[in-house]
């Protein structure tokens, strides 16, 4: 009777109950759909996020629709425009930040730099070397316009205003209209009407070869 006991516990314990097996199948069925939930409720979080913070900033998801707007180019024939002479300066010294009266920074934080021995800037007085000062400091300067390019159309009526800003003294001649002085201060105005498509050129005869613009007029569309 003993034996059969033993024998009996033994079978019991290595044998699981239908009910725990039950159990076990149940819990990792839970453990299983709580993992896909989460995948997808990670992916959802994905998503929005995505559409929140997308190329066009935090609001794009808020500005899903793109409206066209139609707009209707200006169609006169007068032209005019504000033409300033003005120059363009790279100051530096010969010290590394070493304390400049002239400069845009009083100690510029960039390496020294001295000038070009053999310069190879073209003469006619467009560009510019100064000799370095008592601290070091020295300067390229490049003359021209501002703008320096312009688009009319065939048979506009154009009017150019011409405005000494930078530049003590300039001598402009604009193709075909004719020639003039133009001091610091002043306003000098041409005005003409484009019969031809090309081109005209206006330039500055103290400031060569850089301080020269061109006026593109196009064609009549037929």
């Amino acid at each position: 009777m003993k034996m059969n006991n033993k024998k009996t516990t033994k079978e019991t314990m290595k044998k699981p109950s239908r009910t725990t097996i039950a159990s076990t199948t149940i819990i990792a069925i839970i453990a299983s759909a709580a993992m896909i939930l989460g995948v997808l409720q990670n992916q959802t979080s994905h998503n929005a996020l995505a559409q929140t913070y997308g190329s066009s900033g935090p609001t794009a998801a808020s500005t899903t629709t793109n409206s066209i707007v139609s707009v209707n180019p200006n169609q006169s024939t007068n032209k005019e425009f504000w033409i300033n002479t003005v120059h363009l300066d790279g100051m530096t010294n010969l010290n590394a930040a070493k304390f400049c009266d002239t400069c845009s920074q009083n100690t510029p934080l960039h390496t020294a730099e001295k000038p070009p021995v053999n310069s190879t800037i073209p003469i006619g007085g467009g560009f510019r070397i100064t000799e370095p000062n008592k601290v070091g400091a020295w300067d390229f300067r490049s003359f021209t316009f501002a703008p320096d390019q312009i688009v009319v159309n065939q048979g506009d009526k154009v009017t150019l205003h011409f405005v000494g800003v930078q530049g003590v003294h300039h001598l402009i001649t604009v193709d075909g209209i004719g020639s003039f002085t133009l001091l610091r201060g002043q306003i000098h105005t041409v005005s003409f009407t484009a019969n031809n498509p090309g081109t005209i050129n206006y330039y500055c005869h103290i400031h060569m070869p850089n301080m020269v613009g061109q006026i593109l007029v196009l064609p009549k569309s037929v």
